[in-house]
């Protein structure tokens, strides 16, 4: 079967808008007049290739660059919701991208949001407070009730970078330095010899100019110096790996990678940095019982909060939460910039929240065709699988691309799921089919089903309605109209049919 005789299902789309934060890096006239030149911001894999063989960037040089985005933004936007208000002391935060990362000392007193406090009979109020982590005690978190802050310009989306002496708990600061600068310290855990052996993000990208300089073999490495960062429940062996929680592990890293992320790995991306989330997916275990607090927290922020990492905010409105879904992080830093792509999780909508929310691409493959289980923190074995947030289709397209493995594919031992027969898998490129021309008429001969169930509206939800409405509008004149595909809907009770669409059928031939 042809490509173009595929049947493609799609959902509303979101926005592929980016947030732009900022201002760019990396801004170098070229060497000839017909060069592109190059920007960070909104850049694309290819425009990092090009870039790199056209001598206008290096990879350190890249990841530098990442690296300065994440030191102006990657800091707290929420303030904590205090009794009275008062301002608090500053608070030495964990060391992210060579900086600790600062808090607001203002506070929002309760009345604020609750103008009738005084009157309330409720449970008791966990109010906001600055504690200690249990990870680390020498750092401090904010927890209890916090609120955003209007245009803070920070977002808070990337838990923990890649950098000798901050990627681990276990082996922090010098108990993480370099095997030619001489013994650990005393007292170091004997772990952490092996485990400094790793270069991280900037000496691996020392070590890519030095092997390839402007001519990376791109067949080979597809991903070359590529940015990612990985929702924390996939599992990094050079980069603490806790599924977001405060935990104080012995041992906080695992011994090896995630399937995707050794993938990523062998393909020349940079494993960069672990994306905020809410930990254990939001879905924690309860070994004793279900936990009944003595406190509530009243919350506007969403579910996507980490007692080790905080809260992310979007970049469109710094008071509001990232988004609905787990994988906020993920969502965030492709959305600002900070990173390049990156890797979420979804058990019900993780991944999608997030690149509606943020207005990135998202690719969502079926749970069979890639990997999750393999070395991964899940909440729901029979749910839980992985996806791609980049800015462009295309380039989550090229992930995917370069997730198969030479020669299992999509089959990865230690996930029964992905045991699917090849011919559910595409032989060809994704990516060579990610790209149109937009030209009318150009998806003629494609059938594109459309999933009516997640398009439908009820009654009372106004919000809603213009957003299905104009989606619909956009799939029947744009896809069908313009672009000449067929479409055919999927048929729901509570959607109008639509008469001038094929309906579905099933079959079994």
């Amino acid at each position: 079967m042809s490509a173009t005789q595929r049947a493609l299902f799609v959902v509303p789309p979101a926005l592929l808008v980016l947030a732009l934060i900022g201002v760019p890096f990396l801004r170098r006239q070229s060497a000839a007049p017909q060069q592109l030149q190059f920007e960070l911001v909104e850049a694309t894999i290819s425009d990092v290739h090009r870039a790199i063989q056209q001598g206008q960037i290096t990879c350190r040089g890249l990841v530098e660059a990442y690296l300065q985005r994440a030191r102006a933004y990657n800091h707290s936007s929420d303030r904590l919701v205090t009794r009275d208000g008062k301002p608090i002391p500053p608070a030495r935060g964990t060391v992210r991208a060579g900086k600790p990362i600062e808090f607001p000392t203002e506070t929002v007193p309760i009345s604020l949001l609750l103008p009738n406090f005084d009157r309330y009979a409720g449970p008791p109020i966990e109010f906001g407070r600055m504690e200690p982590t249990a990870s680390d005690p020498e750092v401090q978190q904010q927890y209890g009730m916090t609120v955003g802050t209007p245009n803070s310009g920070k977002v808070n989306t990337l838990a923990t970078f890649n950098l000798r002496g901050e990627r681990s708990v276990t082996c922090k600061g010098d108990r993480d330095r370099h095997p030619s600068s001489g013994s650990l310290p005393a007292g170091a855990p004997p772990v952490c010899e092996e485990f400094r052996k790793q270069p991280d993000a900037l000496e691996r990208a020392s070590e890519l100019d030095a092997q390839y300089g402007r001519n990376p073999d791109l067949a080979k490495l597809p991903m070359y110096c590529i940015p990612f960062s990985f929702k924390d429940p996939f599992e990094t062996k050079d980069m603490r790996s806790t599924g977001a929680a405060d935990a104080r592990y012995d041992i906080d890293f695992p011994a090896r990678d995630h399937t995707l992320v050794a993938q990523l790995r062998e393909k020349g991306a940079i494993i960069y940095a672990k994306a905020v989330n809410t930990e254990y997916n939001g879905i924690p275990a309860s070994p004793g019982g279900r936990h009944m607090p003595d406190e509530v927290l009243p919350s506007t922020l969403g579910y996507q909060r980490s007692s080790w990492s905080g809260n992310p905010a979007t970049p469109y409105d710094t008071t509001r939460a990232a988004s609905l879904g787990s994988s906020s992080g993920s969502g965030v830093s492709v959305s600002t910039n900070l990173v390049m792509c990156s890797i979420c999780e979804e058990t019900r909508m993780s991944c999608r929240g997030p690149a509606n929310h943020n207005s990135v691409a998202l690719i969502l493959p079926q749970k069979a065709l890639i990997s999750f289980l393999g070395n991964a923190i899940g909440a729901d074995i029979y749910n839980d699988r992985a996806g791609i947030h980049c800015r462009t289709v295309t380039d989550a397209a090229k992930v995917l691309d370069a997730l198969k493995d030479p020669v299992n594919g999509y089959y990865d031992p230690r996930d029964v799921f992905t045991t699917i027969p090849r011919s559910a898998v595409l032989p060809t490129s994704y990516a060579a089919h990610a790209a149109s021309p937009g030209s009318p008429g150009s998806l003629k001969g494609v059938r594109i089903g459309v999933i009516r169930e997640s398009m439908v509206t009820f009654p009372g939800i106004k919000a809603d309605e213009p957003i299905s409405a104009a989606a619909a509008r956009e799939i029947k004149e744009v896809l069908g109209g313009q672009l000449g595909a067929t479409l055919v809907e999927s048929v729901d009770p509570l959607w109008p049919d639509d008469p001038d669409l094929e309906n579905m059928r099933t079959t079994y031939t």
